[in-house]
């Protein structure tokens, strides 16, 4: 438990001190009462957790007071160095390491002469060693710990790792052992190492799961298959479809280089931040199975038949593979490279390059441009393919963001927040030679898309500044003494005309809110009581037609609610004012997030279905003017006026 919390900056230190996440370089979403110390971007802080077993962990943060311009996958970290203390053991993180996952002292210890010897010891005993060999062991073993760390739920492709210990023996001018040798050293080394085959249907490739580079490692510069994991999922047509006027040069020559070749060049600092981040999503995720066309009896258009409509089956499947395959490596740029070759594009994309087609003898396998028209335009088509964007589109989602309430950092939430605003525009561009019907069907689900994602990391920004609000125990005895001076029948009576509400309902919502917060519940255990009180409003419409319409009118009842009880916070000048205000945002905006995933398993749709209605219904009030181009640049989605629109609506939830 926190004892002091200090405004200059929000840290958090987990149960164990394993981790320590910071959002000193946050940009602030909102705003708070300053006077309410609720966390801040200044430049440093501390915090001291005492902890069971008489151990302490004193943590000291220095962090830069700027942050540099945003890539499309992440920003350099620029995180000063930080220090973790513990009772049972010392270990340091350097700059950069804030973020880089959890850190324990057992792996530090590993690099010890004693663990290499064991390891030595091991191998002579198991594979049946020279001892004159040992000396080159030792070497090979020392530059894996020197490299390399254990961390949960994260993978390397195992042909990287070999291919970055060639890369050393060249250097080094030592004799490498074969892959399957390497592969006893590694797990020497990294007991309970496991192999995985990741991948998609064909293309699957042999990982090892629970290892990373480390973030001070020199082989962060030389990710020589940044491109190649990216891309090796792309399916073959689009491989053959393209040519890219502009390509990367030097990546391969700079595997070799000395010190002209020190600084890494924006590519390799994306695959190597990239690579940190990856502890964070969900990269075991696979696509789910897509439905089959339902033609029914309605007759194919001209020219079209059904050896066409199995091939866009086959290719829009691979082409969905790919998509995840590169978000799932987070190289988030290549989608629009993506979404121009599949729908013919010849538009320059946002980096200069321009996709440009193969002649006809060269598009074997490809359906041509007016066939694909012709079959999008075909309405068993459309519907078949705007469910399968709603299953790839949540897969993405589950992906980037599998706990909206765990802490990220913040450079991998800005990366996702500059991910969905480049969407529309990437898909408007790609397609902007396609009829508008077409593009209205595919942009209303990359809207209800960029919209989830904008809000779910909003969403986790809120609860990661509340945290610290939720773990300190003064200010939640202030929340406790300002609450209890707030005059609920007098709320209740305001608000009894507007949201009809059973008052002994209210009151047994009031109660709990109460004992909850005097326990002094961290955030897990507030989300439960969330979750709770969601199930017992919504369990009598369980089943019912009505339960949509229903679960939209308690989001409206409860923030209406929430709204009086912090306006008579307000006219009192209640001391924890800004605490409040910033856990009802939290509760609002979580609150939303479960009744829209109770609706969608009510409806048997996913939550990026439930929100693309919306999102369908409100490109529809105007279709003339989405038909024209007057009045928009050339970057400009043809969507904006109806995306605005929706995230109005949205903000008034």
């Amino acid at each position: 438990m926190i004892h002091h919390v200090y405004p200059s900056q929000v840290q958090y230190v987990g149960e164990g001190g394993e981790a320590v996440y910071t959002n000193g370089t946050i940009r602030t979403a909102y705003s708070y009462n300053p006077e309410a110390q609720l966390y801040g971007q200044g430049s440093g802080g501390a915090y001291f957790d005492s902890q069971g077993g008489g151990s302490q962990v004193t943590t000291v943060v220095s962090s830069a007071s700027g942050v540099p311009p945003h890539g499309m996958v992440g920003i350099t970290m620029d995180v000063g160095g930080s220090q973790i203390i513990s009772g049972g053991s010392t270990y340091l993180i350097h700059g950069g390491g804030m973020e880089g996952g959890r850190h324990h002292a057992s792996h530090s210890s590993r690099s010890s002469s004693a663990m290499l010897e064991m390891a030595i010891e091991n191998l002579q005993k198991s594979e049946g060693i020279a001892t004159h060999k040992s000396s080159l062991l030792n070497s090979h073993l020392q530059w894996l710990l020197d490299n390399y760390e254990t961390a949960e739920g994260v993978s390397l492709p195992r042909s990287s790792l070999y291919n970055h210990y060639l890369r050393h023996c060249q250097e080094q001018k030592l004799d490498p052992v074969n892959a399957a040798s390497f592969g006893k050293l590694i797990r020497s080394v990294f007991m309970g190492l496991r192999t995985r085959r990741l991948g998609t249907r064909g293309n699957s490739k042999y990982h090892y799961y629970g290892i990373r580079l480390k973030p001070d490692s020199p082989l962060n510069r030389l990710q020589e298959d940044s491109q190649y994991m990216a891309m090796r999922q792309q399916p073959v047509h689009q491989k053959q479809r393209f040519k890219p006027l502009q390509k990367v040069d030097g990546m391969g020559d700079s595997l070799s280089g000395g010190s002209q070749h020190s600084a890494s060049t924006p590519e390799q600092s994306v695959a190597a931040q990239s690579q940190h981040h990856q502890q964070y999503i969900d990269v075991s995720h696979v696509l789910p199975p897509f439905p089959i066309p339902d033609l029914g009896t309605q007759p194919l258009p001209e020219r079209i038949n059904m050896n066409d409509v199995k091939k866009l089956q086959n290719l829009y499947r691979d082409h969905c593979e790919a998509t995840l395959d590169v978000v799932m490596n987070l190289q988030f740029h290549y989608i629009e490279k993506l979404w121009q070759t599949f729908w013919f594009s010849t538009a320059p994309s946002s980096d200069g390059t321009t996709t440009i087609p193969n002649s006809d003898e060269d598009m074997e396998g490809v359906i041509p441009r007016q066939k694909l028209i012709a079959l999008c335009k075909y309405e068993p088509v459309k519907l078949w393919m705007r469910s399968c964007d709603h299953i790839l589109y949540q897969a993405l989602v589950e992906i980037l963001i599998p706990d909206v309430l765990r802490p990220v950092p913040s450079t991998l939430t800005q990366a996702i927040r500059n991910f969905a605003k480049s969407l529309e525009g990437w898909l408007t561009t790609a397609m902007s030679d396609f009829p508008n019907e077409i593009v209205r069907t595919k942009a209303a689900v990359v809207s209800a898309f960029a919209q989830t994602l904008r809000r779910y990391t909003s969403l986790n920004h809120l609860a990661q500044a509340a945290r610290a609000v939720l773990q300190n125990t003064s200010q939640i005895n202030q929340m406790l003494s300002d609450l209890n001076r707030v005059d609920f029948a007098n709320v209740q009576e305001q608000a009894s005309w507007v949201c009809q509400c059973d008052e002994s309902v209210v009151q047994r919502l009031e109660q709990d809110f109460k004992v909850t917060l005097q326990q002094q519940s961290s955030l897990d255990q507030w989300a439960a009581w969330l979750d709770n009180v969601v199930n017992q409003v919504l369990k009598p419409h369980e089943g019912s037609p009505s339960f949509p319409r229903a679960a939209r009118q308690f989001l409206l009842k409860w923030s209406f609610y929430s709204s009086m009880v912090i306006r008579d916070l307000t006219l009192r000048s209640a001391a924890s004012f800004g605490s409040f205000h910033l856990i009802r945002l939290l509760y609002d905006e979580y609150m939303f997030y479960l009744v829209e995933h109770r609706v969608a398993q009510a409806t048997g749709e996913t939550p990026i279905a439930v929100m693309g209605e919306v999102s369908g219904r409100a490109f529809m009030y105007d279709m003339s003017d989405i038909g024209s181009d007057e009045g928009r640049g050339p970057n400009e989605p043809a969507v904006k006026r109806e995306r605005i629109e929706i995230n109005h609506s949205l903000q008034e939830i």
